[in-house]
């Protein structure tokens, strides 16, 4: 019974401390959560991935690229040089936007390159498939295309094209 009565004593002094200080308007001037360390954690953020990405064969090119290829992007910069085996408005060197990934056992091919350039009147290549190979110590990726894989190629008026390569990608983590 001793017990009962301290712990409404107890709850009823809670209540009117929490009812004083409503009232006054004291609460206004409490600070609910110091919000400095979630600004550090924001500013602190690991900077993007870099990593050094060849492509070599029908597709030529060769630079560090960072930030890349996550699903939602971003789609970084990249120049690359498409050889005769692609229609002539393709061939060339060309300066646009690169997305890379692998999709696992789940998908009928391994691996997917997009690569586009070009503003409004966009060319755009895809080519999936590839044989992947990961090496584990170095974590350096590399992936083999060969005719047996399939590119697609669309320009600006929106023409498909079928086309079959061969090259190489190597993704290494280790910048050079």
């Amino acid at each position: 019974m001793k017990s009962k009565v301290i712990s409404v004593l107890i709850l009823s002094i809670t209540l009117i401390l929490v009812s004083l200080i409503l009232v006054s308007g004291t609460y206004d001037d409490l600070s609910t959560q110091d919000t400095s360390d979630l600004e550090t954690l924001r500013l602190s953020k690991p900077k993007p991935k870099s990593e050094w990405i060849t492509f070599s064969g029908d597709l030529e090119g060769s630079q560090e690229v960072v930030g890349c290829c996550l699903n939602a992007g971003p789609y970084p910069e990249y120049t690359m040089t498409l050889s005769d085996n692609f229609p002539e408005e393709f061939r060339g060197e060309h300066t646009g936007n690169i997305f890379l990934n692998n999709f696992g056992r789940n998908m009928p091919w391994a691996y997917k390159v997009q690569f586009w350039w070009g503003g409004e009147n966009e060319y755009f290549i895809e080519i999936r498939g590839g044989e992947v190979h990961l090496e584990k110590r170095t974590k350096i990726l590399t992936v083999t295309f060969t005719q047996e894989d399939t590119c697609w190629t669309w320009d600006p008026s929106g023409v498909e094209i079928i086309i079959f390569i061969e090259f190489t990608l190597i993704r290494d983590p280790q910048v050079k």
